[in-house]
């Protein structure tokens, strides 16, 4: 799979996005994705690279481990928002189930993800789509002096 290029116009813009299969490696392709958006604002140096870079990684992970039944053959839409004061990231996918933060133990594997998000994030959102699917949105403060919510009408995520 080629390394997924943010579209310098839009990356001017503050936004950017990607189309990405529905496989386990797409998780890595996002957070390359990620990491190059973030490089290209000049947020590396105020925003928690790793954590957001572990968002973005959950987000994908869970909506290709969670695809719906049916699905053979489906893609993820990665999008990125950056205005000053807030990074935003969403994950779209097909599958209309609202994700649930697990009941994790010592001896299952799996339930951690969206507990993780949730951590690594100042907020996260689900949000249905016109198709039947979801959006699972996350949201960083990237300057400390509003202390606020973060989600709003003027982050831009890349349509």
């Amino acid at each position: 799979m080629r390394r997924a290029r943010p579209d310098s116009r839009r990356l001017r813009e503050g936004t950017a996005r990607v189309r990405l299969p529905g496989e386990d490696r797409s998780a890595g392709v996002a957070r390359g994705f990620a990491r190059d958006a973030i490089g290209s604002w000049g947020l590396g140096a105020i925003v928690d690279l790793g954590s957001v870079l572990l968002v973005v990684s959950e987000l994908v992970t869970n909506a290709v481990r969670h695809k719906p039944a049916h699905a053979t053959d489906f893609e993820i839409c990665l999008r990125i928002g950056h205005v000053p004061g807030v990074l935003a990231f969403s994950v779209e996918d097909p599958h209309p189930g609202k994700p649930v933060p697990g009941s994790p133990s010592l001896r299952t594997t799996s339930g951690r993800g969206l507990h993780l998000v949730a951590a690594h994030c100042d907020e996260w959102h689900v949000l249905p789509t016109s198709d039947g699917g979801k959006q699972v949105c996350a949201f960083w403060r990237t300057s400390g002096t509003d202390t606020g919510p973060v989600r709003g009408e003027s982050v831009p995520i890349a349509g």
